[in-house]
């Protein structure tokens, strides 16, 4: 498993740009304590997060859904740049740079994202990817497993269950928990597998039953209330002692249209990122075996005001000051 040269552009200082309030900790921002790195050159990863875009959407086009979320590394660079610092002296911030896809050859692009992850996992960081389609979660899985061998539970706060079969032997956007379970299978490994966002007129009966059959664990939006946190959190840490490790992805799709207006396939009416919501997310990010986060489905030519990225954002603001 290795890093197609063509496909893969190390991490730019460049990228990295905003306001300079000061020199002093307490005044700094992202841009100014965030260090480029090429995986492809030696270099020190261990206890790093270790950021790394997916300029991809070729997974939605084959799933006819809207294209631009290629531009969503871009987009997130910009806005993380210019956050304040407040997580701990000791957190280390990389930037790996970017794997794209070239035209329609999306296995090729998962094959090196694959190998972009496994390369970080191996070498002690934390990868954190930036989307790009949800075409990311297959990539992103294959290479936490390689690399880690252990018993891997994915969380997944989406729309959608992403369960799809494939068409025409081919993946897209919406087949990465069916390609996932697939490879489980040829294992002989459990299938562990949380949903939490899930609406129903997002996804047909067909696929709810096969969720059931595959023993997925599936948190409906409509649950997503204060008076149930109790309840969702236990069942979040139970599912996470289970495994070895937690993968956790995240579609911006899942959110309410008002939040998230700049993704692939609008949800109308999702998740409010409200307090409940918080603090289910809180949960998640401190689970003491969380090992890697992506955040898929940005798509910057449809957001407005930057909503969308923004709220990508926060979530990754709240990782780190965890």
């Amino acid at each position: 498993m290795e890093i197609d040269q063509a496909l893969y552009q190390p991490g730019k200082q460049e990228h990295w740009q905003g306001r300079v309030d000061g020199t002093a900790r307490e005044t700094l921002r992202w841009h100014q304590l965030i260090q480029p790195v090429d995986l492809q050159s030696p270099v020190d990863l261990n206890g790093a997060y270790v950021l790394l875009g997916f300029c991809c959407d070729a997974g939605v086009q084959r799933n006819q859904g809207r294209v631009g979320a290629k531009a969503g590394p871009a987009a997130f660079r910009s806005i993380l740049a210019g956050l304040p610092v407040h997580f701990p002296e000791h957190t280390r911030l990389l930037d790996a740079g970017d794997v794209s896809c070239q035209d329609d050859d999306l296995e090729a692009a998962q094959a090196s994202l694959a190998a972009a992850v496994s390369r970080i996992i191996s070498q002690g960081g934390f990868p954190v990817l930036l989307g790009g389609g949800h075409e990311i979660t297959y990539p992103h899985y294959c290479g936490l497993q390689k690399a880690s061998q252990q018993r891997v539970g994915i969380i997944n706060i989406d729309a959608h269950l992403d369960i799809r079969p494939l068409k025409d032997g081919r993946g897209n956007s919406g087949t990465g928990f069916f390609q996932i379970a697939a490879d489980c299978e040829s294992r002989q490994q459990p299938f562990d597998y949380l949903a939490i966002g899930i609406q129903k007129i997002s996804n047909t009966k067909a696929l709810f039953d096969y969720a059931a059959e595959k023993g997925v664990e599936i948190i409906e939006a409509d649950a997503l209330y204060m008076e149930n946190m109790g309840r969702l959190i236990d069942q979040v840490i139970a599912f996470a002692k289970k495994v070895d490790i937690v993968y956790l992805t995240v579609d911006l799709d899942a959110f309410a249209a008002a939040y998230a207006p700049g993704v692939s396939a609008l949800a109308f009416q999702g998740i409010q990122p409200d307090k409940a919501f918080q603090l289910l997310f809180d949960t998640i990010i401190r689970l003491p075996n969380l090992r890697s986060v992506d955040i898929a489905e940005l798509n910057p030519h449809y957001d407005i005001d930057h909503r969308t990225t923004k709220l990508g954002a926060d979530l990754l603001f709240r990782l780190l000051a965890n």
